[in-house]
């Protein structure tokens, strides 16, 4: 991989507005990667464990809960970018779209992008907007975005 993107302080992101900020190496979905996200959510549906099931059915394998892409959005996130001298919070999201569903076998590429920064009396909010697709298609499987505010430490 390459080397992460270093955002030293609030005023960093400006150079981004607008722009990419990256896209991601391909990330190589499992059963098993699946399943234990399953797991820990409680999500025990057999479209989600039954490997033997799944082959026949209209998805061809086991697939992923609709918010799987959304989970692994903060580590991805962090596979690519340090923050330096400032803290941040999560501030939500108004928006999350679900297209298609991601199965066991795909690689999938998240696509992360500055969308506007707003001045807030103390710090910034960062609109960030994202499209996870599968490796070799070009409708997205998830797109959406996310705020998080960030203040100078």
């Amino acid at each position: 991989m390459s080397e992460k993107i270093q955002l030293n302080g609030i005023n960093s992101f400006t150079p981004y507005q607008g722009k990419e900020l990256f896209t991601s190496k391909p990330l190589h979905v499992t059963a098993t990667m699946i399943q234990d996200f399953c797991r820990s959510v409680n999500q025990m549906d057999w479209f989600h464990f039954d490997e033997e099931r799944c082959k026949t059915s209209p998805f061809g394998a086991v697939v992923a809960p609709g918010m799987y892409t959304m989970s692994l959005l903060h580590s991805v996130y962090f596979d690519h970018v340090e923050l330096h001298n400032m803290k941040a919070l999560f501030l939500g999201t108004d928006r999350f779209r679900i297209l298609k569903p991601v199965k066991a076998g795909d690689s999938i590429v998240l696509k992360f992008n500055v969308d506007k920064i707003e001045q807030r009396k103390e710090g910034i909010a960062v609109h960030y907007d994202f499209t996870w697709t599968v490796v070799g298609d070009d409708q997205p499987v998830t797109l959406g975005n996310f705020i998080v505010r960030y203040w100078p430490q």
